[in-house]
């Protein structure tokens, strides 16, 4: 991965309070990340009073005039803002010892909790450090900004098994430079009180003044090729919007979108916890017993513009096991009570259902096309996900859903399921099992292929083969429904415009062997909005310039060739050695499943590699090294975590054999050296043996064993074993 300077945006920074932002005492000259006798923060209790036991550490000390949120949480002042409009928050005593502690209570939806106002620190890679304590045992670090009026969110790092105490979390993001309304905030997966012991949040490296920052205009747009013109005749052309595109001061964007595009898929607003009425509910929760109150004032926006604009619509999504408020699975919509019983879930689930294909069918009839019943029911593990639907109603949830979206769509719209990471075999092989008797019952019209791609990971004669597969097997149509594909770390823009060519050329062709694809959704208008925009992953730039993603989509239609580019670097020949030292800041890898990957100062070797930022444990740094496939290859770096155990696996779909694991749990620099054999189609690593498909392409990575926490590379050398 190599993040994009979003620098061609037209916002100047908008600051904010002074109590929220404050310049901190400083320590030394040094405004550089230092690595040198790097341990992670003790944590050390005293007897809890009221049930607190909280986690000591020393509080950052920084340069003066630096902006920086430093709250230890003395005093009895509310210092930050609620994140949502019932959410409550006090300052309470912990215990003698310790002080006091953030309560945040009253949480009516998951992302409802606490921001941390960091404009002024745009620009700017932060270090967050944090202790919580949940009564869901987990927690969540996210990161808010705004680009041309719109939000961008991001996931930032978990904290887990913090039910019965304090824990800590450290995690690292930059912020771009032009981006407006920045908050570092706090949610969880449900709706419990969340306790906050300490928040810092502090600049790694020179600060950089985000005030500097001058308006840079928006490309005129005017000349570009439309391609739900070009691709009329083929499918519908879409894109994900979130409400703030259709209500921000800036047009532009909103023309662009006109221009391009005929099909919209609500972002957010459409999921349950957008649509689910709480504050009714619950408010109420005898009168809703079966039949939970909806409100549909946040999706209404972008339904009014899609109707006056041409626009078709993609619902998504009814049933899913994410960004649905927990206290909708429980007796009475209490959340400290049980969970509800088979029975109350299927009438509430038959009602939610109901209840929105009426609202739709009354308010906006015709406009939808498709609607997602279900979404990412299949886990990584292949298996059927277990979630609150599996705990209250079973393991056939998702037939009762499809028969009850049957019974109560509309005329005309299609009824999908939707899933990730759907070209795994494995996965594609679980998705078509759970999905077969839903078909047969005549219930399923189509699969919905996210396409969220790495381009190592999907090569296009693959996708097709998938595609294939789903339509043999089920018998159904075929939507991309959330297509953007992360740019590769070396020659960007051409390799990443190349790939969307072959896949657009492919889609073509699969149309033209009678397959039924009859919509196409881009993920999101510009790579300043992606919610991958560190992978710079979609079409338009944030300045609205068309990329060369854009110019291979018009080609697969129209003929020709991107053009490389005058600084194209030739890729690596069979058996080139990769050798990183990160010395001048450049490495060759990326960053795996959106893990923050940056070069800092360290004592080991001048500089390294830091991997900050995982919400779970296969999140790291990867490299490509196809090059050596049916070689054996020798290796060797230098690696420092958090975590006790760091693991080296090689990333290949449905097995990922870990080539050895790393104790780590001295906190210090461990030097790593081994071999891999890949000449046959057996394996022998360190941690055993393993069947290898043929492979084409191949990359390895690094991860935590079994925790989320940072690690540090260095001198990392794979080449060929003499």
């Amino acid at each position: 991965m190599k993040k994009q300077k979003m620098g061609a945006l037209v916002l100047a920074l908008a600051m904010l309070s002074s109590v929220a932002m404050t310049g901190c005492k400083k320590s030394d000259e040094s405004t550089s990340v230092s690595l040198e006798g790097y341990h992670p923060p003790v944590a050390t209790t005293t007897e809890p009073e009221g049930g607190f036991e909280q986690v000591e550490v020393s509080k950052p000390e920084v340069p003066d005039g630096v902006p920086c949120v430093l709250e230890d949480m003395g005093g009895d002042e509310v210092k930050y803002e609620p994140r949502g409009e019932d959410v409550q928050l006090s300052v309470e005593d912990a215990n003698k010892a310790n002080g006091k502690v953030l309560h945040c209570t009253n949480r009516m939806e998951n992302w409802n909790g606490i921001n941390f106002p960091c404009s002024e620190l745009a620009g700017n890679t932060v270090r967050i450090q944090t202790a919580v304590k949940s009564g869901g045992g987990d927690v969540i670090v996210s990161l808010q900004f705004d680009v041309l009026g719109s939000p961008t969110y991001s996931n930032l790092f978990h904290i887990t098994d913090c039910k019965d105490g304090f824990v800590e979390g450290i995690g690292t993001t930059p912020i771009p430079e032009t981006a407006t309304n920045v908050y570092i905030y706090i949610e969880s997966g449900d709706t419990t009180d969340i306790f906050v012991d300490y928040m810092y949040i502090t600049v790694e490296g020179d600060y950089f003044d985000p005030s500097n920052v001058g308006e840079v205009e928006l490309v005129d747009t005017s000349s570009y090729e439309s391609l739900k013109e070009l691709y009329k005749d083929d499918f519908l052309f879409g894109c994900c919007v979130p409400e703030s595109l259709i209500t921000n001061e800036h047009d532009e964007p909103r023309q662009l979108l006109i221009k391009e595009f005929n099909s919209i898929t609500c972002e957010n607003e459409m999921k349950p916890e957008n649509i689910l009425d709480a504050k009714t509910t619950l408010a109420d929760p005898a009168k809703y017993d079966e039949c939970p109150a909806l409100d549909f004032t946040r999706c209404t926006g972008i339904l009014d513009f899609a109707k006056e604009n041409g626009f078709k619509m993609r619902g998504h999504t009814l049933v899913w096991h994410s960004q649905t408020p927990d206290w909708f699975f429980y007796e009475g919509y209490d959340t400290n009570g049980k969970l509800a019983s088979r029975e109350l879930m299927l009438k509430r689930m038959e009602n939610y259902i109901k209840s929105v294909f009426e609202w739709v069918d009354a308010n906006y009839p015709g406009l939808f096309y498709a609607f997602d019943v279900a979404n990412e029911c299949v886990d990584d593990n292949y298996q059927l996900r277990e979630s609150n639907w599996t705990k209250t109603i079973g393991e056939d949830f998702l037939q009762y859903a499809f028969e009850y979206a049957r019974k109560y769509a509309p005329e005309g719209i299609k009824l999908f399921y939707n899933d990730y990471n759907e070209y795994v075999t494995k996965k594609q092989d679980k998705i078509i099992e759970v999905l077969k008797p839903i078909a047969e019952a005549g219930n399923l019209d189509g699969m919905g292929l996210q396409s969220h791609i790495t381009i190592s990971d999907a090569p296009v004669d693959k996708y097709a083969d998938m595609i294939r597969k789903y339509v043999d097997e089920l018998g159904v149509t075929i939507e991309i429904t959330e297509l953007d594909v992360n740019a590769p770390p070396v020659n960007a823009d051409y390799e990443q415009g190349v790939y969307y060519q072959k896949l657009f050329e492919t889609v073509l062709a699969l149309k033209a062997e009678g397959i039924d694809i009859d919509s196409v959704t881009i993920w999101g208008l510009t790579d300043a909005g992606s919610w991958r925009r560190e992978q710079t992953p979609v079409v338009f730039r944030g300045d609205l310039s068309a990329k060369p993603a854009f110019q291979g989509i018009v080609n697969a239609k129209k003929g020709g060739e991107i053009e490389k580019p005058a600084d194209y670097v030739e890729p690596p020949k069979e058996g080139d050695p990769i050798k990183e030292n990160y010395d001048d800041g450049k490495f060759s890898g990326a960053s795996r499943a959106g893990v923050t990957i940056s070069v800092v100062d360290g004592e080991h070797d001048s500089k390294c590699l830091a991997v900050t930022g995982a919400s779970e444990t296969w999140d790291g740094y990867t490299i490509d090294v196809s090059r050596f496939i049916g070689k054996k290859i020798k290796y060797s770096f230098a690696v420092k975590s958090t975590a006790d155990v760091l693991a080296f696996t090689a990333d290949i779909s449905d097995l990922w054999p870990r080539i050895e694991e790393v104790d780590t749990s001295s906190h210090d620099w461990v030097i790593v050296e081994g071999e891999l054999d890949m000449t046959g189609a057996k394996w022998t690593t360190k941690t055993g043996e393993y069947d290898v498909p043929e492979l084409t392409t191949l990359r390895l990575y690094w991860e935590t064993a079994d925790v989320t926490d940072d690690f540090y590379l260095d001198d990392v050398v794979i080449e060929l074993a003499a």
